[in-house]
């Protein structure tokens, strides 16, 4: 557990979503997020390899689930 949580502070250069190296196709894309009350404010660091794992960990992340509806999907490997 403590990895796991290690790598919202000091990304390791993998997909958030698929642990696949994230410097593939679009990314890295990296978001950071801060909140005040938790952890005293520092940024946890989210690095994802490309748009659709971004969208299927956001729509997790809501309680919903992201459907891919093109076939011809931009990113190699994401055709789930």
């Amino acid at each position: 557990m403590q990895d796991h949580m290690r790598r919202f502070y000091e990304p390791d250069g993998r997909c958030l979503q698929c642990r696949r190296p994230a410097n593939r196709s679009c990314g890295p894309l990296t978001i950071k997020l801060s909140e005040p009350g938790v952890d005293n404010g520092k940024f946890w660091t989210y690095e994802f390899c490309c748009w659709e794992c971004l969208a299927h960990r956001f729509a997790g992340q809501a309680g919903g689930v992201f459907v891919v509806t093109d076939i011809n999907s931009a990113a190699p490997g994401h055709d789930e």
